[in-house]
């Protein structure tokens, strides 16, 4: 079979049937419905459910055609150590919309500053939280914190600054 050219590509039409690529298997150029537009999809046989699934890896011209096959190449090398492509994915984005203990805290002193009485508030209850918590929870997502990391971080200042501390929990 021979491999998809950029000038084929680029004169897929609507009406056209779907473009393989011919140098990775299951890699095809689907038609949109403007000329010279499509959208790259790689068909595999899931290594976990061995169901088959789609994978999306971009549109045409945007995603051009040695990229639509290196990102085919990167799945079907995962397919063959047994992990679905898809999966991880999922997975990656999942991991990236729980944030750590500081980015929340950070977005969360922006969103309260202007509700304080003065400027020099907000600035030492972040600067309390650069501190003392940012280095212990600090990296934590917010869904792995528990009550353990709260009292390891007000342990070694409850008997010695116990306002901070308060303020602090």
């Amino acid at each position: 079979m021979t491999t998809l050219t950029d000038a084929k590509a680029r004169n897929i039409k609507p009406d056209s049937g779907i473009l393989t690529h011919g140098g990775v298997t299951g890699l095809a150029l689907h038609p949109s419905s403007t000329k010279g537009c499509g959208k790259w999809v790689l068909r595999f046989v899931s290594p976990i459910t061995g169901k088959r699934r789609n994978a999306g890896l971009g549109s045409y011209p945007e995603t051009g055609i040695a990229s639509a096959a290196k990102q085919a190449l990167l799945m079907r090398d995962q397919i063959l150590k047994g992990i679905d492509p898809l999966e991880e994915k999922a997975k990656v984005v999942i991991v990236k919309k729980i944030p750590t203990f500081q980015h929340a805290a950070e977005i969360l002193h922006v969103e309260l500053l202007p509700g304080w009485k003065n400027d020099k508030h907000g600035q030492q209850w972040i600067n309390t939280l650069t501190q003392y918590a940012f280095p212990i929870i600090g990296a934590i997502t917010l869904d792995k914190i528990q009550p353990r990391h709260i009292a390891n971080t007000l342990r070694p200042i409850w008997l010695e600054k116990a306002e901070t501390a308060s303020r602090l929990k």
